[in-house]
């Protein structure tokens, strides 16, 4: 496992297989990794969110395209590829159930060189905000892990040494019942523990209406949440369907999060359609 931020990649490696993962904004440099492999002969697979999104910039620059979530896909492609007859392009029917997801090697990065290890609890947001592309990859429906595979993985990236884990959910309350089950559970790993690591994660703003949900989040020892913001300004929001933002007054609803201890890392979009000057 080589991740570009923290190490150098080594292209002389030996391997059957070379997987290929970014975002958009990797887009060139994921372009490059793919033509370097090539022109030494490997067999280049790529997939993640760029992937999914924008398949048509990968189609016929690399061996195999893969589109969407992956736990069902990649298996089958793996055996596929065993028998020599795999497919150039593989997407699930329907989306995965994340009941069946298979830890994530932790182990294989090279920890000390990370503020933070990284984990996933749930894919899929309810709202619909018109320039997220959330709903796009994951849907509208959340779909969570069990409780007991996430505190699996909390314990293995604490065996490790992590003393910070970002839950990267893209909102990690999207499905509030799921939430308050996982973080009464957490709270009670921390307290057996002595709070030895601490949290953030992405929630949206609403989290500011339920007080249940706040006192949770720092019983877990949640010290940060990111939170989209976008605008003061109420037509904008409208205008992209920002409607979890406009319930309440913006600067009360973060300091009522403050309240709880927890510091926001606030989201800010400028250049809506319906900004004008006093943005």
């Amino acid at each position: 496992l080589c991740d570009e931020n923290v190490e150098e990649i080594d292209f002389d490696v030996e391997a059957d297989i070379v997987g290929v993962t970014g975002f958009i904004v990797h887009k060139q440099r994921m372009l490059e990794i793919i033509e370097e492999f090539q022109r030494r002969g490997r067999f280049v697979v790529v997939g993640g969110p760029f992937a999914s999104l924008c398949p048509e910039e990968l189609r016929g620059r690399c061996d195999v395209l893969f589109m969407d979530e992956a736990e069902e896909t990649w298996p089958k492609f793996l055996r596929d590829f065993e028998a020599g007859n795999w497919k150039t392009e593989y997407r699930p029917d329907e989306k995965p159930d994340l009941k069946t997801s298979p830890m994530p090697r932790f182990d294989l990065l090279k920890v000390d060189r990370y503020h933070a290890l990284t984990i996933q609890f749930a894919r899929g947001c309810p709202f619909n905000c018109e320039f997220c592309d959330i709903i796009v990859l994951y849907g509208r429906r959340p779909r969570a892990k069990s409780v007991v595979q996430v505190l699996a993985e909390v314990e293995e990236c604490h065996r490790l040494g992590a003393s910070q884990i970002f839950i990267v959910d893209d909102n990690f309350i999207g499905n509030k019942k799921h939430a308050k089950a996982l973080l009464r559970e957490m709270a009670v790993w921390g307290e057996k523990h002595g709070h030895p690591v601490s949290f953030n994660t992405e929630v949206s703003l609403n989290v500011a209406q339920d007080e249940e949900l706040l006192a949770l989040l720092r019983a877990a020892h949640f010290t940060t949440v990111f939170i989209g913001i976008e605008s003061p300004r109420k037509e904008s929001l409208q205008e992209t369907h920002k409607i979890q933002n406009m319930h309440g007054n913006l600067v009360d609803s973060v300091r009522r999060i403050h309240s709880y201890g927890i510091q926001v890392q606030a989201g800010m979009i400028v250049g809506f359609d319906h900004d004008d000057v006093t943005i």
